[in-house]
């Protein structure tokens, strides 16, 4: 009986980087011809995948969960001092009457949830840059009945 004896690793590793090497050039050359040399987009191409992004500052990319408890003319967070970021807010009627939920900065309003009626939870969801925001029940004059809450974004 005759056996094939497996390839040795280094061998396909070998083979693995040369069809790497011939996507590569095919792909280079299949791009629109803006002026520059094959060179020049073969050198871009290697330079750019090479290159690591560069961190980002002053923001989180992911979007972050918080929970807003409305009951009887209050509201309450998890916390009222937030980073800067993307934020999916819970917000929950814990209360008797309907509420809903409205974010401001400097006397503008940059989110809103629906309404929602007592037992019931909606999300609304808003990008916070640092500042100061009052988030607050838009409904009636429940505001002025204490249904404000300053947050501090950092």
């Amino acid at each position: 009986m005759f056996r094939l004896a497996a390839p040795h690793p280094a061998h396909r590793l070998s083979v693995g980087l040369a069809a790497l090497a011939l996507t590569v050039s095919a792909l280079a050359g299949c791009g629109g011809d803006d002026g520059g040399s094959a060179a020049e987009t073969s050198a871009t191409t290697a330079t750019s995948a090479s290159e690591t992004p560069a961190p980002t500052t002053g923001t989180s990319a992911e979007t972050q969960s918080i929970t807003a408890t409305e009951a009887d003319f209050s509201i309450s967070l998890d916390q009222d001092t937030l980073p800067a970021g993307t934020y999916d807010i819970e917000v929950v009627n814990d209360g008797k009457a309907t509420h809903d939920l409205v974010v401001q900065r400097d006397g503008a309003d940059v989110a809103s949830s629906d309404t929602i009626a007592p037992g019931q939870s909606t999300t609304v969801s808003v990008a916070l840059a640092p500042g100061e925001y009052v988030f607050y029940c838009s409904i009636g004059n429940h505001r002025a009945m204490g249904m404000a809450l300053t947050v501090t974004v950092t």
